[in-house]
């Protein structure tokens, strides 16, 4: 099958937006499931989610707080559980003074019950954001998002798993913690005083929310994450980055799993989006997200299913595993999950088969080491110029929002969207505009900028698979159209060019925007001179695309 020479552009550049439309609706969540359904419904959900964040009901609100626990105590009750309260007083507030708080907990046994019964931990905060001082003004969280998202889920979890009950081999706990602002004092508390309440457990979930929309991202996975990984499979649409796990250790944020993952093999749950939204009062019930809450459900469901119908998780060391492996979600294309010596092997094979290309086409006189040379003097001014054209633009946007510049903590600021848009168009109409002026000059200049930026992304990959194992992100665009350009040689179709360009740009979007979604604006650098790197790799594939003949 051949295209047209007149179609080609069209048909390349439509394929690239059909990848960001996939992309933007990361994991698309086509069918929101009404209070009828059989299925994990977000309609009921918000049912729960509207009761919980009607006020504030953070450590400043004990009364709003108690009506909220007495409320989530009784829909415990009504699912069939036993519930108890544990109540701890005298806790020193970051406010100032001391408070009393209280955990609710619930258990839900498999028909068959035996001293070595193995349990599913199912964790949640109902304690809302106290007041925070946003910008100008001075504003308390609604806890809609954080953390109601996470008691409705939980909730219509257990309502779905209870259908399954008679088949049960492991049963649930759920542990609704009191105080999880006021640094973990409602987890901390209970590890500490009544550490009973995990016996027999042997996998957590926590869910929590940054944001009150996009997709539900598992963020942080325990170390030794293998096994867990194997459950993790059995999600729809799963949504997570082994990378997502390493940042989140470099941010000074927490929730109540970071008190016991080290402990409990388990899972970290959270929408990452909408962050100007997160501890302020726009967390509330008119800005939820049926979407997100029905992602939460693709995923934890079959999960929860799995863990307890299959004997394979009585064991108390089911999830207990040495190794960590590699993973990695591309929208449409599921989870790519590989063990660290299985990926380092991979690495060195495709950074092995790039300099064959690169020394089989210099062969061939048709690209020459001072053109490579000269092309990743190129690609490495654009990444630095990228880099410190997205800090400045940060910095700038930061100070007029007057908000403090942070690397990860530029959050409000206004219409950060449309500047990241704006920038990323720009970016990419510039290399548009190089690449036209060059090849005039050049016929096979499309050829050395493709291989010195999969050299470039070949050397940064190799820094980071050697330091910390994780350079995806840039190992799956380069090996992609490194794969591309061998394949159109040995077929004789460039076709396969249509391809790569729909993987590139899918992990493109995709990953780029968890990346500043989690890091937040003041990270825009970082955004950009990866963007610069992928529009780079799209826009050569193009020009190898659109040629008529083949280099050899």
């Amino acid at each position: 099958m051949r295209i047209r020479s007149g179609y080609k552009t069209a048909v390349y550049y439509a394929v690239i937006i059909f990848a960001a439309l996939v992309a933007y609706h990361l994991f698309p969540v086509w069918e929101i499931n009404d209070k009828e359904s059989v299925r994990f419904s977000p309609v009921r959900v918000a049912k729960d989610i509207n009761i919980i964040s009607k006020r504030p009901h953070s450590i400043e609100h004990p009364k709003e707080r108690k009506v909220v626990g007495e409320y989530l105590f009784h829909r415990l009750q009504q699912l069939g559980g036993s519930v108890q309260m544990f109540e701890y007083d005298s806790i020193k507030s970051r406010l100032g003074g001391y408070f009393d708080i209280a955990n609710i907990y619930a258990s839900f046994d498999p028909p068959q019950v035996t001293d070595s019964t193995q349990y599913l931990l199912l964790v949640a905060h109902y304690d809302s954001r106290f007041s925070e001082k946003v910008l100008k003004d001075t504003v308390c969280s609604y806890g809609a998002a954080d953390d109601g998202y996470g008691l409705g889920v939980i909730l219509e979890g257990i309502n779905q798993a209870l259908k399954y009950r008679e088949y049960w081999k492991q049963g649930i706990k759920v542990l609704f913690t009191d105080a999880e602002e006021n640094d973990l004092d409602g987890m901390r508390c209970m590890y500490g005083q009544d550490r009973h309440i995990v016996e027999n457990v042997n996998l957590v979930m926590n869910i929590e929310a940054r944001g009150v929309k996009g997709p539900a991202l598992l963020f942080e996975v325990s170390p030794g994450n293998r096994e867990l990984l194997e459950l993790y499979k059995e999600a729809e649409q799963p949504y997570s980055y082994s990378l997502t796990t390493l940042i989140y250790s470099m941010l000074p944020n927490s929730t109540d799993f970071s008190v016991i993952k080290d402990s409990i093999p388990g899972f970290n749950f959270a929408v990452i989006d909408n962050l100007k939204y997160y501890h302020t009062d726009r967390d509330n019930y008119s800005n939820i997200s049926l979407k997100s809450l029905q992602h939460y459900g693709l995923q934890l469901e079959p999960m929860i299913y799995r863990y307890l119908i299959s004997s394979k998780y009585s064991d108390p060391d089911s999830f207990r595993s040495e190794s960590d492996d590699v993973f990695f979600t591309l929208p449409s294309l599921g989870l790519f999950v590989f063990s660290k010596t299985g990926y380092v092997l991979l690495n060195v094979g495709f950074g092995i088969l790039a300099l064959l290309a690169v020394a089989y086409l210099i062969f061939l006189k048709r690209i020459s080491v001072a053109g490579v040379l000269k092309s990743l003097k190129y690609v490495l001014s654009f990444f630095v110029c990228s880099f410190v054209a997205g800090e400045l633009l940060a910095w700038c946007a930061a100070l007029m929002n007057g908000e403090k510049f942070g690397f990860t903590s530029v959050k409000y600021v206004e219409y950060d969207h449309i500047m990241m848009i704006t920038m990323e168009l720009i970016l990419f109409l510039w290399t548009l505009i190089f690449f036209r002026m060059r090849e005039r000059r050049d016929v096979m200049f499309s050829y050395s900028f493709m291989f010195a930026t999969q050299l470039f992304m070949l050397l940064l990959s190799l820094v980071l698979c050697v330091t910390v194992l994780e350079n995806f992100f840039l190992f799956v665009p380069f090996a992609v159209s490194l794969t591309a350009f061998a394949v159109s040689l040995l077929v004789r179709n460039k076709l396969v060019y249509l391809l790569s360009a729909f993987i590139i740009s899918v992990m493109g979007f995709s990953f780029l925007y968890s990346l500043i979604t989690a890091l937040s604006f003041g990270s825009f650098g970082i955004l950009l001179s990866l963007s610069c790197l992928y529009i780079n790799i799209l826009v050569a594939q193009y020009y190898c695309y659109k040629r008529n003949c083949f280099i050899i």
